[in-house]
């Protein structure tokens, strides 16, 4: 329908379809080509639940973070390959403990020295990425969740390049919770965590102490409370990572082999006891629904942003990219030397993968595995309260000052999405004309709607500020979007625009309300808490209730107010870094 202005690249796309190979994997699209040599290309096995799993225990924070260039291994099987990663370690970063209402000053440090890992898949035609960062990458630290000021909020174009430092200025106050940091840098994000440029931030208050011996009796500490990132790789014959060239642009990052802490289908020794793991889905694009062998249950107790009001019991776990889940997993009842693997059944990307294309989304049913020791049972209780010292979680009782309506887009070549849009509108748009962009008053509180017009599921993270999710329902999208394209379209104005000089959908998208079909639903038991990461279902809506404001409502769950610029964004990483991200600025 439209013209494209990178004829070249959809050229280059189609040929990949049928010819592309990156190193000793296939891919395509969305992941690895199915092939029979997809596995054989390699020269050893990659063996399963054969490697321990690396136990990141929280440290105090650093006053200095390095940013460097490394090696790992990932398998005993596999040689060690280039790698980028915090504070001198081989991959990841140190897990950073702070209590709540305690500030900390970071300086960080960007000491690569070399090419970029992914050298051949830095790709300059993204907005934001710079020819440079091929041999001289630029990074962005962003502490996922944080409730920060807009200057320490890892916004992707504060970036520094090898040589350079950052400050950062966290005041830690909020809840206890499960936070990452991790790169955010415009247009190689993806590349960068990938890389190896995350970690774990646990953040700890009155009701669960850095220690241990809170009123919970929760876990807390070594041994028995684990951080788990979870994240799908693929490798090259001599053991390092392997993504495809770019261009042209990979939709998403979907391969076959699970890693855990950085390494590749771990195992665990456990005790036949409680045991709390503090779970991040860290993956470029893929979504886990995790359960377990032995058919006991996840018991989740937190969310994104803090404690439930009480457990909730799960036959099976949900959790897109960005979504952390604080678990507990009772081992007492098992059998000396049982072997229990963690297990997923989610097809990615979610929910069903891209059918109308020729990709191969490759399953990942198992992620690692706990093996019980042998040893007297030393059963805990589990509490049936959360929050002992802090107020229940309640909706929000403020009335929504504004109501947004927000779609999810895209521009399709023959092969599939060409680039994946916000409300039609693309980075650089809303600084043109700042009616493009969403500007919300400082500590008021807004109805947020997410109308995803996409086959598959997107999880769509918002920075500064925690929210509730309200609740989902389906949309007739064919009527939706012929009531959209009715208002369109609109004139482009941004350079870095694919699709010539008009998109057909105007600004803003019209409300979903009139095209809703049958009852919308609440939020699931484990999302009802504070959240800032959500999955956005195919041709559903989605509302939220946000809070832009400590004093924006009662009992929230954070005690700052900021104004300032901020992004939204879905959290595939291969999306935010193709124009699905947006910036929103915060006003007085």
């Amino acid at each position: 329908m439209y013209p494209y202005r990178k004829k070249a690249a959809i050229l280059s796309r189609r040929q990949f379809i049928f010819a592309g190979a990156s190193g000793g994997a296939a891919f395509l699209a969305t992941g690895l080509l199915k092939a029979s040599k997809t596995r054989a290309t390699l020269p050893v096995e990659i063996t399963k639940f054969t490697e321990t799993l690396p136990i990141p225990f929280p440290t105090a924070p650093p006053s200095t973070l390095t940013i460097a260039r490394s090696s790992h291994s990932f398998h005993t099987n596999l040689g060690a390959g280039p790698t980028l990663a915090y504070g001198g370690l081989s991959i990841l970063g140190p897990t950073i403990e702070v209590t709540r209402g305690t500030p900390v000053s970071i300086n960080v440090f960007n000491n690569i020295v070399g090419d970029h890992p992914f050298l051949q898949a830095v790709d300059p035609e993204l907005t934001g990425t710079l020819e440079s960062d091929k041999t001289s990458p630029r990074v962005s630290v962003h502490l996922h969740g944080s409730n920060t000021e807009p200057q320490s909020d890892g916004y992707p174009m504060d970036t520094f390049r090898p040589g350079q430092n950052y400050l950062y200025n966290f005041n830690n106050n909020q809840e206890a919770t499960t936070l990452w940091y991790h790169d955010h840098s415009m247009g190689i994000t993806g590349l960068n965590v990938l890389a190896g440029l995350a970690g774990f931030y646990l953040i700890r208050d009155i009701d669960d102490p850095a220690g241990g011996n809170g009123p919970l009796g929760l876990p807390a500490g070594a041994p028995y409370e684990i951080p788990l990132v979870i994240q799908d790789r693929s490798f090259n014959t001599d053991g390092s990572v392997s993504h495809p060239n770019q261009p042209p642009w990979l939709i998403e990052y979907v391969v076959d082999v699970a890693t855990v802490n950085g390494k590749a289908w771990p195992n665990l020794n456990v005790d036949r006891t409680l045991y709390r793991f503090r779970i991040i889905n860290g993956s470029s694009a893929r979504t886990y629904n995790l359960k377990l062998s032995s058919k006991q249950p996840i018991i989740q107790i937190g969310t994104d942003q803090g404690l439930l009001n009480a457990p909730v019991y799960l036959s099976s776990l949900l959790l897109s990219p960005g979504e952390r889940a604080d678990v507990l997993i009772d081992f007492s009842k098992s059998l000396s030397g049982e072997k229990i693997v963690l297990e997923n059944d989610a097809i990615s990307p979610y929910p069903s993968g891209r059918p109308k294309f020729f990709v191969f989304n490759p399953e990942l049913p198992e992620i690692m595995q706990f093996t019980v020791n042998a040893g007297a049972a030393a059963p805990k209780p589990i509490p049936s309260v959360l929050r002992l010292h802090k107020p229940l979680i309640k909706p929000i009782a403020v009335e929504p000052v504004r109501q947004r309506f927000l779609t999810l887009v895209e521009i399709s070549g023959p092969t599939g999405p060409i680039v994946l849009l916000l409300n039609y509108l693309y980075w650089d748009e809303g600084f043109k004309n700042p009616e493009l962009m969403e500007r919300p008053k400082v500590d008021t509180v807004e109805q947020w709607n997410i109308i995803n017009l996409q086959p598959v599921a997107h999880p769509m993270h918002l920075h500064l500020v925690p929210f509730q999710i309200l609740n989902r329902q389906k949309i007739n999208a064919s009527k939706y979007l012929k009531a959209y394209y009715a208002k369109g379209p609109r004139t482009v104005i941004s350079e870095h625009a694919t699709g010539g000089h008009q998109v057909p959908g105007s600004y803003p998208p019209p409300d979903p309300t009139p095209f809703a079909i049958g009852p919308a639903r609440p939020p699931a038991p484990n999302e009802a808490g504070w959240k800032d990461t959500v999955l956005v279902n195919p041709y559903e809506v989605t509302r939220l209730i946000v809070p832009f404001g400590a004093q924006a409502a009662e009992n929230l769950p954070f005690g700052n107010s900021f104004i300032g610029t901020y992004v939204w964004h879905c959290h595939m990483l291969g999306h935010e870094d193709n124009e699905m991200m947006l910036p929103f600025e915060i006003i007085a």
